[in-house]
Parts: C-alpha cells; sequence; structure tokens
C-alpha cells in the first residue's frame, strides 16, 4: 500500500532526478549532434600542458558542416539554421555534474539547461529543440549550480552560431570571410595551470586573468585578405568587462548584437568602440581593403571605470585595463 509518507518520498526523488530523454521530433530531427564535456589537456605555453576541460562535438546524423573545431581551451562552434530541427545528445565524462544552456537560444524549458536537469558523472541528456532564433551569434555553456563559473573557466564554452538563408541578400559577406573571436582571461600561474577563486576577493568581485585567450589560444593573430570581413566579437570571460576598439583609432560598425542582426532601421552603426560584459556578443562588418597591403591592426581593449562603488569599480580599467583583448596581430592585405 503506497502510504502517504511514502508517497512523498517518491514525489521527492522524482524532482530531484533529471527529466528523461524525450524524443518528440522522433525521426523528423534536420540535424543530430553529440556534445561531449571530458577533462583534458592542451599545449597553450611552452611547457607543461594545461589541463582543461573540454567539449567535443560529432555530427551523427545531418549537416556535416554544422560543427568546426576551434582547438585550444575552446569548444568546438555549432551552426545552426533558423528553422532547423535540432536534437544534441550531451554526455558528461567528466568527474562532476553538469548540463548545457544555450545561451541567447529559444528553447523549450526541457531544453534550456536548467540546473535541475544536471546529470551525474557518466551520465547523458537528450535536447529538442526547432530553431527559432534571427541569423546571430550565441553561445552554449555549462550550467550545474554552484558549478558553472568553474567549468567555464577551466574550458566548457562554445559559440553557437544561427544562420538565414538570405543572409547573402542583406550584403553580408560569404561564409569564408567571416572571422569569429571568442576572448577570455584567464589566470595561469608559472606551471602553465588555471587558477580559479584563489582568494575572497575573487567571490566577490569575480575571477580576473593576467592572459588573454582568443578562441582558446593564446598570442591570436589571423591573416585577412582586403575586402569586406563580418566579425563576431564574443566576451566569454567569466567576470572582465571589455572596452574595445581598434588599435588605429577606426571607427567600428556594428551590423549585431546578442539579439541578432539589427535591422536597416537600426544599422548599421558608426561607434569608436563596443563594451561587452561576460558573455555579450556583437558583430562587426569591417573591410580591410580599406587598410594598406601589409599593414597589420590590433583589436585592444582600453581602460575605463564603472562607479558601481565596489572596491573602488575598476573592472575593467584596473588590473588589466589597456590591454591586448582579442587579435594580436590581424593582417590588413596579401592575400587579394
Amino acid at each position: 500500500m503506497l502510504t502517504r509518507r511514502r508517497f512523498l518520498g517518491a514525489t521527492a526523488a522524482a524532482l530531484a532526478a533529471p527529466l528523461p530523454a524525450r524524443y518528440a521530433l522522433g525521426d523528423d530531427a534536420d540535424l543530430v549532434l553529440r556534445l561531449t564535456a571530458e577533462a583534458g589537456s592542451v599545449p597553450l605555453w611552452k611547457g607543461t600542458r594545461t589541463r582543461v576541460l573540454r567539449y567535443g562535438a560529432t555530427v551523427m546524423r545531418g549537416r556535416t558542416d554544422a560543427v568546426k573545431p576551434t582547438g585550444g581551451a575552446f569548444g568546438p562552434t555549432l551552426e545552426l539554421k533558423r528553422g532547423e530541427r535540432v536534437r544534441i545528445h550531451f554526455r558528461n565524462r567528466m568527474k562532476g555534474p553538469s548540463i548545457v544552456h544555450w545561451h541567447g537560444m529559444l528553447v523549450p524549458e526541457e531544453a534550456d539547461g536548467h540546473p535541475r536537469f544536471a546529470v551525474e558523472a557518466g551520465g547523458e541528456y537528450v535536447y529538442e529543440f526547432t530553431v527559432r532564433n534571427p541569423a546571430g551569434t550565441y553561445l552554449y555553456h555549462p550550467h550545474p549550480h554552484g558549478m558553472s563559473g568553474a567549468q567555464v573557466y577551466y574550458g566548457l564554452a562554445g559559440l553557437l552560431v544561427v544562420r538565414e538563408p538570405d543572409e547573402r541578400d542583406r550584403g553580408l559577406p560569404a561564409v569564408e570571410h567571416e572571422l569569429a573571436l571568442a576572448i577570455q582571461d584567464r589566470q595561469a600561474g608559472a606551471d602553465n595551470q588555471f587558477m580559479f577563486r584563489r582568494m575572497m576577493m575573487d567571490r566577490m568581485n569575480g575571477v580576473f586573468g593576467n592572459r588573454v585567450l582568443v578562441n582558446g589560444k593564446p598570442d591570436a593573430a589571423f591573416k585577412v585578405a582586403r575586402r569586406p570581413y563580418r566579425l563576431r566579437l564574443a566576451n566569454v570571460s567569466n567576470a572582465r568587462i571589455y572596452k574595445l576598439a581598434w588599435s588605429d583609432g577606426r571607427p567600428m560598425r556594428v551590423i549585431a548584437t546578442d539579439n541578432g542582426l539589427l535591422s536597416s532601421d537600426e544599422g548599421p552603426k558608426v561607434v569608436p568602440y563596443v563594451t561587452l560584459a561576460p558573455f555579450e556578443r556583437v558583430e562587426l562588418l569591417e573591410d580591410f581593403g580599406e587598410r594598406r597591403s601589409g599593414t597589420e591592426i590590433a583589436l585592444v581593449s582600453g581602460a575605463f571605470s564603472v562607479r558601481s562603488g565596489m572596491m573602488g569599480g575598476g573592472m575593467g580599467g584596473g588590473m588589466m585595463g589597456g590591454m591586448m583583448g582579442g587579435m594580436g596581430g590581424m593582417m590588413g592585405g596579401d592575400q587579394g
């Protein structure tokens, strides 16, 4: 006989357990991916390899161009199309619990990566959703309760790009003339290992780093052709705010923000710099044909102050204000 006590116990257990995998799309999913989180190591600096957590992704069914590896301490870029029916099999191969949140995406509750859906080590979770977001740059990252910050810091994050078929009709550069830059600051010791929350101040103000990675790699530099490019900038740092500008003072042309591409009435917006808080994104249209052949341009993070009353409020202009915030050197010419 089911007593009230047994009923309440069973109910509590059911609420604590993650929801079972759902297959609402049946066999009609257009794209099926496998996303795995696991521990590993990467060669970031000279000497000892850096221990990290990494996402790996493979296409199980559908478009083979839906996954683009980035290498280093950063997850692969997932490319989805608006209207596409997607299923993603997440596998947790780490020691602790985890779940994936699709940052900025319009998805059902069961696919949003709420901490209550976290799966333990060795567990799996299946996401299903139809892509409803407009074309733009989004992110994915872990979202287990009390562990999200550390898991992101050690490498679990990646870009998620949504595309629409009419983007070329809007005058945007082709896919081969795009450049995505995920900017992160990390505190690393002499042994090349990341250091997360070393002191009480890290809990109060967030963890700030002494080195910068772009797409999970240090000293990032890119060679570009002398033509217009679509740049996708994302701040994937845990706490740092960046004030990004071109090193030669040229204005920036913003064509998209967190919510996707700006309408023809809204943009492009010409601004002297862009400010990105953690996990904010922006897209720029930059014509490198306007620069002399062989010249080098850098994306830098300038100093600024935040009048918040917290320890002087110098989140951007304090410890690392004015440091290189992204492309170490962007070559603007030699590729025709």
